[in-house]
């Protein structure tokens, strides 16, 4: 390691260790007044600023503990005059001039896919003359019982319950950019604050050259394999590299759109791609699915559609006698449950896993750990692939797959 890596990872332990000193109990505190202290007398009279996934879902959560908000404001023009849930949706011209002095704008704009940042919204609000502009995840905190978790979002304590072992996740990345990029996934998730997240990196995502290098015969196991997004990816950016494809898709609108994709395919990549209607988890049997014809479609509560669930360590007779060398997993949120129902395959052949690490806070540090429990060979890196905190992805490489030879985990 060069002088100036050891400096930056000595920086980066620093900063860590200075969020990690709050206790738990500190922490608790902190959750349950944060809100009321940046709104001041506001609290009660709220703007929610994004009338889309996140806004209604903190609406109806409000409403619940008996808080109504005064309106919704939004960027769509389509949306102004409209009500929304039995909320007036204002422009956010009209938002300001109604409620710029008297009231705290709530940004409820956050999404997968989006380009939106939290600072976008605070300065165009700011602009329009609104002085209390403040993230979802302070009213979330307040109330906890009914908007958390969601995602990535969720109490501070939660994570500082767990410091010993976000530490040794720290020590386990094999990377500079990991390092920096852990310490600031770990700094949102403790001040709820986005503005601290880096922008993502502009390779495809699960294909960033600098972390693997590329094989010729590549067996690849795409585990969410959506419309077909990974498998264009791969195409346009590393053309036919693969033996096989096997690409695992439960939504039956996702699964139509991939076998419409690869339908048009040349002949001879087409029958490289295997498509198979499973979800992925710990067990083999049948389970409910929320269809959505979205990349987030999952797992339901008894809702959904009943699908085909399956072990990886099950799969032995699709993947045609095969071993995986590149396994990719993006399962809306049963990426621990995909590993432990997959200890035998990817114990044994040791792929490169490129794995879904937002889901949950503490996928942050519970998926390193399990994959570094497969295999202490592993190198351990992590690309954010889009905006604040969304399509975190992890890298687990095999040592002779580490395209600089140089990677290497430096505990703190």
């Amino acid at each position: 390691m060069t002088r100036d890596a050891l400096d930056t990872t000595l920086e980066a332990v620093k900063q860590l260790d200075m969020l990690l000193e709050e206790s738990v109990e500190e922490a608790r505190r902190r959750e349950s007044k944060t809100f009321e202290e940046m709104v001041g007398d506001r609290s009660a009279r709220i703007v929610l600023f994004g009338a889309g996934g996140l806004g209604r879902r903190t609406l109806a959560g409000l409403r619940s503990v008996g808080v109504t908000p005064l309106a919704f404001s939004d960027n769509r023009r389509d949306l102004w005059g409209r009500m929304v849930d039995g909320i007036e949706v204002l422009s956010p011209e009209d938002a300001a001039r109604q409620f710029g002095v008297s009231a705290a704008f709530v940004v409820t704009i956050w999404g997968a896919g989006s380009v939106h940042r939290f600072a976008d919204s605070v300065n165009q609000l700011n602009l329009l003359g609104c002085d209390v502009v403040v993230p979802a995840s302070w009213l979330s905190w307040r109330y906890a019982e009914t908007l958390l978790p969601f995602y990535a979002m969720e109490l501070p304590s939660k994570l500082l319950e767990h410091a010993s072992e976000v530490r040794t996740v720290f020590g386990f990345l094999s990377d500079d950019r990991s390092r920096r990029e852990y310490v600031t996934q770990v700094q949102w998730r403790l001040t709820g604050d986005p503005s601290c997240l880096s922008h993502p990196v502009a390779d495809p995502q699960y294909l960033v050259a600098e972390v693997v290098s590329e094989l010729t015969d590549d067996v690849v196991l795409d585990c969410g394999a959506y419309d077909g997004d990974t498998l264009r990816s791969w195409i346009e950016s590393r053309g036919s590299s693969f033996i096989r494809y096997y690409a695992l898709e439960p939504d039956p609108s996702n699964r139509r759109l991939l076998e419409k994709y690869i339908a048009d395919l040349r002949p001879d990549l087409a029958e490289r791609v295997k498509v198979f209607p499973y979800a992925v988890t710990n067990f083999t049997g049948t389970a409910r699915f929320d269809v959505t014809g979205l990349p987030s479609s999952s797992f339901g509560d008894g809702q959904g559609i009943p699908v085909e669930c399956v072990r990886l360590d099950d799969l032995e007779m699709e993947l045609e006698g095969l071993e995986p060398t590149f396994v990719k997993a993006d399962i809306e949120g049963a990426e621990l449950e995909l590993i432990q129902g997959g200890l035998d395959i990817l114990g044994r052949s040791h792929p490169v896993i490129a794995i879904a690490a937002y889901h949950r806070q503490d996928h942050l540090w519970k998926v390193p750990l399990a994959i570094k429990s497969l295999w202490s060979e592993y190198r351990l890196l992590l690309r954010p692939h889009n905006e604040e905190g969304w399509d975190l992805v992890l890298y687990a490489v095999p040592p002779k797959r580490d395209p600089t030879g140089q990677l290497s985990a430096v505990g703190p």
